[in-house]
This record gives C-alpha cells, structure tokens and sequence, in this order.
C-alpha cells in the first residue's frame, strides 16, 4: 500500500467522532514509528527506543483489543513485549528484568 494512502486513510479514521479501535490504534503507532526516519533528533539513540515501544504499544493493542481477542493470548504477548523492550533498552546499556515480588 502506497503510505500516502495509509496517512489518508488513517487520518480519515482518526477524524471520526467514534471511538479509535485495535486496527486504528495500530496504524497510528506504525506511521509515528515511520515518521521517526525523516525527524532529526538531538538525541540519535531516542529514535530506536521511540520506534521500538511504538512497535510494542501497537502489538499489546492488537492482540488484546480486537473483538476476537482472547485473554489467553496475554501471557505470550506480554513475554513478547517485555523482550522487545528489553532489545531497545540494552541498546542503552539497561535491561529489564523482574523484580523480586514479580
């Protein structure tokens, strides 16, 4: 799809008074995390991290916010999502891990 056309459509959706769903929230996430690529920031290393936790925010909403989401999903959507941002954070020298009651 031409991203023109997603832009369009998106901001055709996100016009509407009704509420955003999953598929909307998605999209958006995915076109911030491309108009990362034409930003300059002060910071180069912010526009990994910024892209990665758009990539997350997108994926949680996907698999738990469709009509036909199922709960059973969340634990290997979480698994995913703490490792991808595990990935960004050891990019800066963090990790994430567990804490000791979690």
């Amino acid at each position: 799809m031409d991203p023109s056309d997603l832009r369009a459509g998106l901001a055709e959706r996100l016009a509407r008074s009704e509420p955003v769903d999953a598929e909307t929230f998605n999209a958006a996430c995915f076109m911030l995390s491309r108009a990362l690529q034409d930003m300059t920031l002060t910071v180069p290393e912010a526009a990994p991290l910024v892209r990665r936790l758009l990539r997350v925010a997108g994926r949680v909403v996907i698999d738990t916010g469709l009509p036909d989401s199922s709960p059973e999903t969340w634990p290997n959507t979480k698994e995913m999502a703490l490792q991808w941002i595990d990935e960004a954070l050891r990019e800066l020298g963090y990790e994430a891990r567990p804490t000791a009651g979690g």
